[in-house]
């Protein structure tokens, strides 16, 4: 029977199954059969063929979301807006993600032997590509499907008796809920259903299986930051493939390149052939390297500034801030507080080449008397253009100067109005620094895996917890506690009163209630200090100390959305305690905000003091995004400073997850 008697339904179920099958080349293969195969795969009238393909392989992106009240608050959204159908094109995102996956399998096996080859290869047409294909696969991660409220786990409590008890002690290290959900079970897969599986984590995983292009593996694990620590020389288009990029390892985590151990074969009488790919790097070389080029830029003092909130972020509304961002590539910033340690045999100059040469940026210093630190402000506008804006660029990167202005700059480059340069920017003005946030995913990670070596860390590093509401929670933190005075708890400096900002009803739609692990990484102030001059950050010496400590968040209120595009989620103000910095260390009382940012992600924003002693001043401050879709198991990743934000505070990664 020829198969054009084949009913055309019979057709559709077959490319269908074609598609469920992972051979998505069978349909095009069908449409370059004759023409009317081809009209009957792209020419129809409506997307039902393309949404039943791309549902086979993906999850429903109409069907992502958060936790409880999500998908209510939502709809409630999108019918005050008068959307009712997004237009999701159906085909075109099939064909993009199945196009991105074959492009990662192709670049794998093309591999290099050396970074010289992957620098003479990698162009314009090259960033295009990979910009194409990490967006597709970032969709992937954005449309992931929510977990059911239906497997969400609580914790019996462990016996903590005759031991110190700490925060959580009750409570796994990691998170649980991903280890069960890919448990071999039958009766767990049949009691819940598909609900318990994503098809896009499956497929993600498939695409990543030979970690990724080396031309994106280059970029995270050179010798060097291309463009410079914090890719402010960098041209638009790899400025967007490194955050695309950046997006991408802050959710999946640094996958290198598979290694081919296995030795060159030769004939007996002919010459020896060129050895392999494999020895381009091992895959522990690939990670040392970048766990060291994570350092360069997680533990790089001139990053924090009031154009960024102190914190992983870039101003919204510029195209790339790193352009008016730059930092001073002279050593002002470091060298007061190196005086401190009487370190002779510094060479100011040499450090000044270096690290221009770094960056591929020259720039010229004209300096006068040193002046007050009070003084630096934009009254240092003279001379002539380049002076004038290393000076900018300087005090920009200044934590507690007052002319710290540069992400107000317009798309010229020139100043913005003076009034504009005293105020950090509102959670509208910002979106997260993915490249940073990577950075902080490569490192910790690393930490963690050297310090619970013989722990089983797949809890927290399963891509299954990327899934929105995936972090688990235990309902008893969700009923009044009579003892906590919610009123007094949060007392202290720079607390915004009830009476300071209306007050709105709202849900914990973050999953923030209950008990959170955090582990905050550090270096010796002076280690710090040293390795912020010279840039390289690869003593085998160096260390870094890593502490876990346990936290119990609580909702105190709500507060209108700064975000008019997310007016729906209301800002969750919490309050609560924390583990102290010792295992014998008092505990501390933290306070803060979550709350949206423009680009819909959930930033985090935690002080914290001792209240040892009656003190109630803010000593440190965290400030982070989080890791996939809402309330998710993977949790938030972000960096630490003091909360003062003075000229030398130190800073770190710091990396919060959820466990009960």
């Amino acid at each position: 029977m020829s198969l054009s008697a084949v009913p055309t339904e019979v057709v559709e179920l077959i490319l269908i199954f074609a598609a469920a099958a992972h051979s998505p080349e069978t349909v095009a293969a069908f449409a370059r059969t004759c023409r009317a195969h081809r009209e009957l795969v792209y020419g129809a009238s409506d997307s039902h063929l393309w949404r039943e393909i791309f549902l086979a392989t993906f999850d429903d992106p109409r069907e992502s979301g958060g936790g409880p009240g999500w998908e209510d608050a939502n709809a409630q959204r999108d019918v005050s807006a008068g959307k009712k159908d997004a237009g999701f094109d159906w085909g075109v995102e099939y064909r993009k993600r199945i196009w991105a996956a074959h492009y990662f399998t192709r670049e794998a096996a093309a591999t290099p032997t050396s970074m010289d080859e992957i620098a003479q290869s990698y162009g314009p047409d090259v960033v295009r590509r990979n910009i194409c294909a990490l967006d597709a696969l970032g969709s992937v991660v954005r449309t992931v499907l929510y977990c059911s409220p239906s497997v969400v786990i609580s914790f019996l409590a462990r016996d903590t008796s005759g031991g110190l008890s700490t925060i959580g002690s009750e409570y796994p290290t990691f998170p649980p809920l991903s280890q069960v959900s890919r448990g071999s079970s039958g009766a767990f897969s049949t009691t819940y259903g598909h609900a318990t599986s994503s098809r896009n984590i499956a497929w993600l995983s498939n695409a990543l299986a030979n970690g990724y292009p080396p031309s994106i593996i280059a970029r995270f694990c050179g010798r060097k930051w291309e463009g410079g620590t914090a890719g402010q020389f960098l041209e638009e288009d790899e400025f967007r493939e490194m955050q695309a990029a950046g997006f991408l390892i802050a959710c999946t985590g640094f996958v290198p390149m598979p290694h081919n151990a296995a030795p060159p074969t030769s004939p007996v009488d002919g010459p020896m052939p060129a050895p392999p790919a494999a020895s381009f790097m091992s895959e522990e070389a690939q990670r040392k390297r970048a766990r060291r080029l994570a350092r360069m830029r997680v533990y790089n003092m001139r990053y924090l500034g009031r154009e960024r909130h102190w914190g992983p972020y870039l101003p919204c509304e510029e195209k790339k801030v790193t352009r008016v961002s730059s930092m001073p590539i002279d050593d002002d910033l470091l060298q007061p507080i190196l005086a401190l340690f009487h370190m002779p045999g510094i060479d100011h100059d040499d450090e000044e080449e270096e690290e221009a040469e770094d960056h591929d940026h020259e720039h010229e210093h004209e300096h006068g008397d040193e002046e007050d630190e009070e003084d630096d402000d934009e009254e240092h506008e003279h001379e002539h253009e380049d002076d004038q804006e290393h000076e900018h660029e300087e005090q920009g990167d200044e934590p507690g100067g007052a002319a710290e202005q540069p992400a107000s700059r317009g798309a010229a480059g020139q100043p913005a109005a003076s009034s504009a340069q005293l105020s950090p920017p509102t959670p509208a003005q910002l979106r997260p620094d993915w490249a940073y946030l990577a950075a902080v995913r490569t490192l910790v990670e690393a930490n963690l895996r050297e310090a619970f070596a013989g722990e089983d860390l797949s809890g927290l590093l399963s891509l299954e917890g990327l899934r929105p509401g995936s972090a688990p929670w235990d309902a008893s933190h969700y009923k009044v506690d009579p003892s906590v005075d919610v009123a007094t708890s949060d007392k202290g400096k720079g607390r915004v009163s009830d009476s300071d900002e209306d007050e709105v009803e709202g849900w914990d739609w973050a999953g923030v209630t209950g008990v959170w692990k955090r582990c905050v990484c550090w270096m010796d102030y002076r280690d710090l200090i040293l390795h912020n001059l010279s840039g390289e950050f690869d003593d085998s010496r160096m260390g870094e100390a890593v502490r876990l400590a346990g936290m119990s968040i609580r909702i105190k209120r709500y507060s209108p959305s700064q975000v008019p595009a997310y007016a729906h989620l209301p800002t969750i103000h919490v309050v609560g305690e924390s583990d102290g910095a010792s295992s014998l260390g008092h505990p501390r009382r933290i306070h803060g905000t979550v709350g949206v940012i423009a680009d819909g992600s959930v930033r985090w924003n935690l002080a914290s003091f001792s209240a040892v002693d009656g003190g109630d001043a803010d000593e440190w401050v965290s400030e982070g995004v989080q890791v996939g879709g809402v309330a998710s198991a993977m949790g938030v990743l972000g960096m630490w400073t003091g909360a003062s934000h003075e000229r030398m505070d130190p800073l770190g990664p710091t990396w919060a997850w959820k466990v009960g």
